[in-house]
């Protein structure tokens, strides 16, 4: 029984430590591309894993919501049909290796626990938020980022 505690109380400490590293260089991450952009709700100052877990709920809403309105400005950007299929078919692959590449990142739920729901909706959000960033870039790319990049 021993073992299996202490087995616990190690995997509960490596999770908190992953979990701070995590917030720092999300933190990091931030001030070197500014502050996101989308509104994003201070969870610091909640307490309850709860309180927490909703909080990050609504950031990754929040993240989410910019995503779609960005995406809809750069494919109503696109010159032809063949640009906006293509566009369309990158971002269905983008969302799938956002949510795989999270569910591998923060592992099972059924092992995560009370703060699972925030890992992840802080996995989601932080991809999300690269995303958005990265379409803002195509913005007036009318052939899609060639149009954009000097090869």
């Amino acid at each position: 029984m021993r073992l299996d505690l202490a087995n616990l109380c190690l995997m509960s400490i490596t999770r908190i430590v992953a979990l701070t590293m995590t917030l720092t260089l999300g933190a990091t991450s931030a001030v070197a591309d500014d502050v996101a952009p989308y509104p994003v709700r201070d969870c610091g100052k909640f307490t309850t894993q709860m309180d927490l877990n909703e909080c990050a709920a609504a950031n990754l809403q929040a993240a989410d919501a910019a995503l779609n309105e960005v995406y809809q400005q750069v494919i109503a950007q696109q010159a032809d049909a063949s640009s906006k299929k293509q566009l369309k078919e990158v971002e269905r692959a983008w969302i799938a290796y956002r949510d795989k590449e999270c569910a591998f990142e923060v592992g099972p739920r059924q092992d995560g626990g009370s703060i699972w729901p925030m890992e992840m909706s802080i996995c989601l959000e932080g991809k999300t938020a690269t995303r958005i960033r990265e379409l803002t870039r195509l913005r007036g790319c009318a052939a899609g980022a060639s149009d954009c990049n000097a090869h």
